[in-house]
C-alpha cells in the first residue's frame, strides 16, 4: 500500500508503508461449528453469515463468531508476507487483532479478510483466513 507523506509542505513525496498481511489459523484439537448462534460443544463457532463472502471489511462491531472459556488461545495469527515452505516469518499474539467481549469474538480494529476456509475441515487444513488491519 502506498501512503502520501507531506515531510516538507509539499504533497508530492511517494513512500510505501508496511501494512502486514497475517494468516489466521485454529490448533487442532478445536472444536469448530459454522452457525448463526453459538454451538454446545463447540470451542469456537463461526459466524454463517461471515463465512458467506470471500473477502470483507470486518469492523469491531461486528460478530465474528463465539468461543467457549478457552478464549484466544485456541487461536495462532502468522504473518504471512513471505515464507520458504510452510514455515512462518513470525508469530504474533491474537490479542493483537482479535478480542472477545463475554464469549462473542470481534476483531480489534476494522480489518480486510480474505477466507481461504469456508468448512471446519479446511479451517483445520489451510488455516481461516489472510487479513491485514485497514
Amino acid at each position: 500500500m502506498l501512503t502520501l507523506v507531506n515531510n516538507t509542505n509539499s504533497n508530492d513525496e511517494i513512500k510505501p508503508e508496511a501494512h502486514g498481511l497475517y494468516r489466521l489459523s485454529v490448533k487442532p484439537s478445536t472444536q469448530l461449528a459454522v452457525e448463526s448462534k453459538p454451538v454446545f460443544g463447540a470451542n469456537i463457532t463461526f459466524h454463517s453469515s461471515v463465512l458467506q463472502h470471500a473477502s470483507f471489511i470486518a469492523t469491531p462491531d461486528n460478530i465474528i463468531g463465539w468461543i467457549d472459556h478457552g478464549g484466544l488461545s485456541y487461536f495462532s495469527v502468522h504473518q504471512n508476507t513471505h515464507q520458504e515452505g510452510n514455515v512462518p516469518l513470525s508469530i504474533e499474539l491474537p490479542s493483537q487483532f482479535l478480542k472477545v467481549d463475554n464469549g462473542i469474538l470481534r476483531v480489534t480494529s476494522p480489518t480486510r479478510i480474505y477466507l481461504i476456509a469456508k468448512n471446519p475441515m479446511e479451517i483445520h487444513k489451510h488455516g481461516l483466513c489472510f487479513f491485514s488491519p485497514v
